[in-house]
């Protein structure tokens, strides 16, 4: 049988129409063909796809868009479900979610403005506005979450979705928030998928999401309510300004519009293997029972009566006609190291330690902790500086300051709002932290990045140190961490002085 594709012959059989009326060009045809298979057998690269080993490869040309039109919604779906019920991708869920945003990443001002009394009280009005709004669930458009449980809810979503909405829902004065503007967070199913390709008005949208002519972001197309809940019923969408809307996702290649799944990588291979912990819980549940087939010509009844229970110790007497035996309960071999090396690789698909997903910290010491750390840390600051705060923490910022400059007529020019993320925990501090005064004092670090680092901000941190210093001047007290003053230096109450 000929190993030729049916596209081959065809071409063949072209040629050969073709020959009698042009020569020329069926041999110009042929030397063609010749060299495409001369190309084609040209590649080195196993890797290529082009052997027998290489045969499960999918080879997909699409653009970045059209590689996740058809899956990413579906592939969402699914990974809601295992968070509903797969244990292992709860903690996936919950373990980036807590070392990404953990209590929260902070806003902190940094004043540009007037300097004196007259600064101070706008910074302070600045401040007290966005603790009263942000730090409490008036930030909420559903009265839930304040400004950090929304970040954790957003994250979250990322994680099972790859993608979520945040909605500015914008308020009256008299509705009676300390700013004139909520956040909704919403699920990527809101976008209407339906507007897609070229619109009326000279745009283009993809999947609900509106593009100008020079490819920026200009609006969103969302639904009112949620495509699966019971008020949905065929409604039409409504057209949103951009200007409205946060769309967060990892951005993985050039000219992605939109996220995956965070599980797209091991969707199937946590399902396999629940599947096979749950067969294992099986076989561990029949291997627990100590179970005899007891073969007699009496009837069952009578048997019943006679039979004793088992009991340590105990002996059973039996008749001459009558035979006892008891089943050989299978087994469980090589569970355990198999479940840890599967858990490896999932925990290396999503960009956590193994003894971070599965809280397995047999055989570490600090060296290895900290390898772990060396390596998961640059995705933790990754997802933090280039996604939450990038994304997403800039885009509220920015409704902040507008909101700021609405109700209290203070200009986003007199300050700068920074994000500082919340600190990891160190490994060991009787090591950790004697490096960063070393760093500091080595001038390799500043002191205002060792209290970022530490999740804190810094501006905070130096008028409570300030507040501090006045406080042991006027009482005489001299502590260890103020080690430029001398005791009774400002005051006369040498009683009073002491060392801490």
């Amino acid at each position: 049988m000929s190993n030729q594709k049916p596209d081959g012959r065809l071409a063949r059989l072209l040629t050969r129409l073709i020959e009698p009326v042009a020569p020329s060009l069926a041999l110009s045809r042929d030397k063609a063909m010749v060299q495409r298979r001369m190309l084609a057998s040209m590649g080195g690269y196993q890797g290529a796809g082009r052997g027998s080993r290489g045969k499960d490869f999918r080879i997909n040309s699409s653009d970045a868009v059209e590689a996740i039109r058809y899956d990413a919604t579906r592939m969402s779906f699914i990974a809601r479900d295992m968070i509903r019920n797969n244990p292992r991708a709860v903690k996936v869920r919950r373990q980036l979610r807590n070392v990404v945003v953990g209590a929260g990443i902070r806003p902190s001002i940094q004043w540009l403005g007037a300097e004196g009394e007259a600064g101070k009280k706008r910074r302070a009005k600045v401040e007290k506005l966005i603790r009263a709004h942000c730090e409490t669930k008036a930030f909420d458009a559903d009265g839930l979450l304040n400004l950090f449980g929304q970040q954790g809810l957003s994250f979250g979503s990322i994680v099972a979705d790859g993608e979520v909405l945040l909605r500015r829902r914008m308020r009256k004065i008299s509705d009676g928030f300390p700013l004139n503007f909520q956040v909704q967070v919403l699920e990527a199913d809101f976008l209407d998928k339906r507007v897609d390709g070229r619109l009326s008005n000279g745009n283009t949208a993809v999947q609900g999401i509106e593009f100008n002519r020079i490819g920026q972001r200009v609006a969103y197309h969302l639904y009112r309510a949620h495509p699966g809940s019971n008020q949905h019923l065929m409604q039409s969408s409504s057209r949103v300004d951009a200007r409205n809307i946060i769309h967060a996702f990892a951005v993985d290649r050039p000219g992605q519009q939109r996220g995956v799944s965070w599980f797209a990588p091991v969707i199937t291979l946590l399902h396999e293997l629940q599947k096979y912990q749950d067969g294992q819980v099986k076989r561990q549940e029949i291997a627990a029972m100590f179970a005899a087939v007891f073969q007699s010509s009496s009837h069952s009844t009578e048997i019943e009566k006679d039979m004793a229970e088992l009991s340590p110790g105990a002996l059973l007497e039996i008749g001459s006609d009558e035979t006892m035996t008891f089943t050989d309960p299978p087994e469980v071999d090589g569970y355990e190291a198999f479940m840890r090396v599967t858990d490896r690789v999932i925990a290396a698909g999503v960009g956590l330690t193994y003894e971070g997903y599965t809280g397995d910290y047999t055989g570490v010491n600090y060296s290895s902790a900290r390898m772990g750390r060396m390596d998961t840390d640059p995705n933790v600051r990754d997802w933090q500086q280039n996604l939450m705060i990038a994304q997403i923490c800039h885009g509220i910022g920015g409704w902040i300051e507008e909101a700021i400059d609405d109700i209290a007529d203070v200009s986003p020019d007199e300050y700068e709002l920074s994000w500082t993320p919340p600190a990891r925990p160190v490994v060991d501090p009787t090591k950790d932290y004697p490096a960063n005064v070393t760093a500091v004092q080595s001038g390799q670090k500043s002191r205002r990045q060792a209290i970022r680092e530490a999740g804190e901000d810094p501006t905070r941190v130096e008028a409570e140190i300030a507040e501090e210093r006045q406080w042991e001047a006027e009482n005489s007290i001299v502590l260890t961490s103020n080690s430029g003053a001398k005791a009774g230096a400002s005051s006369d109450k040498g009683d009073k002085n002491e060392t801490g």
